[in-house]
């Protein structure tokens, strides 16, 4: 939460709040996303994003990028939730994210996919200009 808030003091940021995807078992999600360009790095916060099986499912992160196909995003990382509540994770971006214009996270196998069928989305955020 400490290396979050520094991130945003920075000024040099992109922020997005989560919003609902295709899936009904997130209705009270919310939260946002902060990410840096010139730094490469960012977080999520969740709140009300469903505990998950790690031995069935992770969650993943896309990063829609300008520069980016939209049938290939950056992959942002896979990641679990182990507990209710408010929840931060950092970015774990494979490629260097130039311009972000959207963010999504997909419910995929454990350890995450290459590229993803996009069946189980719940959330969604699209940067504010």
């Amino acid at each position: 939460a400490q290396m979050r808030q520094r991130l945003l003091e920075s000024g040099e940021i992109v922020k997005a709040n989560w919003g609902p995807g295709n899936i009904k078992e997130a209705p009270e999600l919310s939260g946002d996303i902060v990410w840096s360009d010139s730094k490469q790095a960012g977080y999520m916060r969740f709140r009300g994003l469903p505990v998950n099986d790690k031995n069935k499912e992770t969650y993943q992160l896309w990063i829609f990028d300008e520069t980016q196909d939209a049938k290939t995003p950056i992959d942002g990382g896979t990641f679990d939730v182990n507990e209710n509540g408010e929840v931060i994770i950092p970015i774990n971006a494979k490629l260097k994210a130039v311009k972000p214009k959207m963010f999504a996270i997909t419910v995929e196998k454990p350890g995450g996919v290459v590229v993803s069928e996009r069946k189980k989305i719940p959330a969604l955020a699209k940067v504010e200009v």
